[in-house]
């Protein structure tokens, strides 16, 4: 008999211990590899020799939308423009006077917005259709636009779309394209920013009339001004 209890003992202790051992976790999944999401490219702005991407336009202060595929055939002068940049005193009488030369040839030139702080949030479409001038969009751009009798159409660029597109560095910053739409020449507007000199080197100027004769522009690239 105390062996039979002696067994039942032991048979207790061991219930017992096994009950009070811990439930084994278990072991860990390793983490799944890290995956990073690859940062999309900034697109790559144009260089000389390049043509503009086909499907391009932007809106002007009159609210037209002014689509750059209908400019193929013409000579195409661009230049950012602010209406609060110093460096505009000088340069809008000189492509105002640029586009007198040119009128009535193939060549378009064409004022671009860009400042963020100038052109606001993009207006509604129907803005433009208001009864009171005052209240359509723009009313301080185009109150320039008028007072520096600007006789060349000036367009907004939301979202500094073209400016991106050709690395715009300063107003005024011009570009013009081939009668394919094709770059041919960035920089400044000519090389007298600060309006000393009595016979400046015309570079868009110079520009234009090459490419109206079919040459190449002397002088491709220069550093803006502004």
């Amino acid at each position: 008999m105390p062996k039979t209890m002696s067994l039942f003992a032991l048979l207790a202790l061991s219930a017992l211990a096994a009950a009070q051992e811990p439930t084994p976790k278990p072991a860990p999944k390793p983490d799944a590899p890290k995956t990073e999401t690859p940062k999309a490219e900034a697109p790559k702005a144009l260089a000389i020799g390049d043509r503009l991407p086909k499907g391009m336009s932007l809106r002007g202060l009159d609210g037209k939308i002014q689509s750059f595929d209908d400019l193929k055939g013409k000579v195409v002068v661009l230049h950012f423009w602010s209406s609060t940049c110093p460096w505009e005193v000088l340069a809008e009488p000189k492509l105002n006077a640029l586009a007198d030369a040119f009128a009535g040839k193939e060549v378009v030139v064409l004022g671009i917005a860009a400042n963020a702080n100038e052109i606001g949030e993009p207006p509604a479409p129907e803005a433009f259709d208001d009864k009171d001038a005052d209240k359509r969009p723009y009313p301080k751009l185009r109150a320039k636009a008028a007072e520096i009798k600007a006789n060349h159409p000036i367009l907004v660029d939301h979202d500094a779309v073209f400016g991106t597109l050709l690395d715009a560095k300063t107003t005024p910053h011009c570009f013009v394209f081939d009668k394919d739409l094709v770059l041919q020449y960035q920089g400044a507007l000519d090389d007298d920013g600060q309006g000393k000199k009595p016979s400046p080197t015309r570079y868009v100027h110079d520009t234009v009339t090459a490419l109206l004769s079919g040459d190449k522009p002397a002088v491709q690239t220069t550093k803006p001004y502004g």
